[in-house]
């Protein structure tokens, strides 16, 4: 691949047919049902109960929906296999021989992995139609486009991060399963979620490089230069500390604090910014943001809560303590998924199942075993501004408040000002 501008890289457009992103041929499926449910084709109308006779979809037959759940379950896998090639550095190594065939034991020694198991690899990744082999079948290539999608920092790359979190949440699996159960408990803990911070960290830091300081700071006016002035600002729930530290490395004059209730991400979040040699204006603090501290009252003009209220278990709580340590004409800015409340308003939204998802096996249930309500990361515009004004704040919303984001910006002020 050529070098472009800025380091992205970029291969010439005649080589791609002038398109960036050239269709892949999708995956051949056979016509009719397919053979392992032919037995839905008829159900028996002699047998009792609700099987004999389900519900169909108006316009689908139960062998069509059969063969969607066949492609549904084997693209899982097939993502999970997408979560190995970048947390191995796979990709990578393909997109450094820029398209051209390599052998299972070539791609094994350049990447420093076993080989028996990058052919098994290169198996799922051949059949699932994301990496190509040549004509003997037994050389393997990432085509140039294919190679920029999967490994820029962009959505592609992100794609890759959010299949990397499938392993991560089955970890906590039976946990999940456990909390299902009337008997079972309300929801699970923090200290099972190990990964958790750096998934997130990971996913957000390709938006907050791109668009935090450039894109998003400059749509709330006089912020800017406020932080360019020197002011306190608050990142609740900061994580490993992603946004304070690009926050405090372009406004030096501007004090930073990130807390977060994870000892772990609090630590991570210290380390990079003593790395980084931020620790003059940037440092975290492992605190429960339902104990922030009376004399903190004030001392905050800008106060930054990304992905986290929805985590908390009484967000009401939290905005009580938010009011009292914003200094006058502080500001507040809320960042969640940018849902609606209800699920029936979210038919067509892209990637609901994902957040749904992710919302069971993490957001929902911290939240429950803290005891919370279980508000989940789909509670959605509706019910989050009716909880930020109940809270005692003018509300402005913004959804989608830069390029590619999945969030909606709730920018918050005092309701007495």
């Amino acid at each position: 691949m050529q070098s472009g501008k800025g380091g992205v890289n970029t291969i010439p457009s005649k080589a791609m047919g002038g398109q960036l992103f050239p269709p892949c041929p999708p995956p051949v499926m056979n016509v009719g049902p397919p053979p392992m449910i032919d037995w839905l084709a008829q159900p028996d109308d002699d047998a009792e109960g609700p099987v004999a006779k389900p519900p169909h979809t108006v316009g689908e037959s139960m062998p069509e929906f059969g063969a969607r759940i066949m492609e549904t379950v084997n693209a899982g896998f097939i993502a999970l296999s997408i979560a190995v090639g970048k947390e191995t550095g796979l990709f990578s190594v393909l997109a450094g021989f820029e398209g051209q065939p390599k052998t299972s034991q070539e791609i094994a020694d350049e990447a420093g992995l076993k080989e028996r198991y990058v052919r098994e690899w290169l198996g799922a990744m051949t059949t699932g139609r994301i990496v190509n082999m040549d004509a003997s079948g037994k050389r393997f290539f990432l085509p140039p486009h294919r190679a920029i999608f999967l490994t820029t920092p962009g959505l592609g790359y992100e794609l890759t991060i959010l299949a990397a979190a499938l392993p991560m949440q089955g970890k906590v699996f039976n946990y999940i399963i456990d909390s299902f159960k009337r008997d079972g408990p309300r929801g699970i803990s923090y200290e099972h979620f190990g990964d958790f911070h750096r998934f997130m960290n990971a996913c957000s830091l390709i938006w907050w490089d791109r668009h935090l300081v450039s894109t998003f700071i400059p749509t709330i006016p006089g912020l800017k230069d406020m932080l360019e002035s020197g002011i306190s600002v608050l990142d609740l729930g900061c994580g490993e500390g992603g946004a304070s530290l690009i926050l405090g490395e372009a406004f030096p004059q501007s004090s930073i604090l990130g807390v977060d209730i994870c000892s772990h991400a609090v630590q991570e979040a210290s380390k990079a910014a003593a790395d980084r040699q931020l620790t003059n204006n940037v440092r975290f603090m492992e605190l429960d943001a339902h104990d922030i501290p009376d004399d903190w009252a004030g001392r905050f003009k800008y106060v930054l809560a990304w992905d986290s209220i929805h985590d908390m278990a009484n967000p009401g709580k939290i905005l009580e303590r938010v009011r009292k340590i914003l200094a006058p004409g502080g500001i507040m800015s809320v960042l969640e998924v940018n849902a609606r409340s209800e699920i029936a308003d979210n038919m067509d939204m892209p990637f609901a199942s994902t957040f749904y998802t992710n919302s069971m096996f993490h957001c929902m249930s911290v939240q429950l075993h803290a005891g919370g309500e279980g508000l989940g990361n789909m509670w959605g515009r509706e019910r989050a501004e009716e909880t930020l004004r109940s809270g005692g704040f003018k509300v402005e919303t913004f959804p989608s408040p830069f390029e590619g984001s999945f969030n909606c910006h709730f920018l918050c002020r005092l309701d007495s000002e």
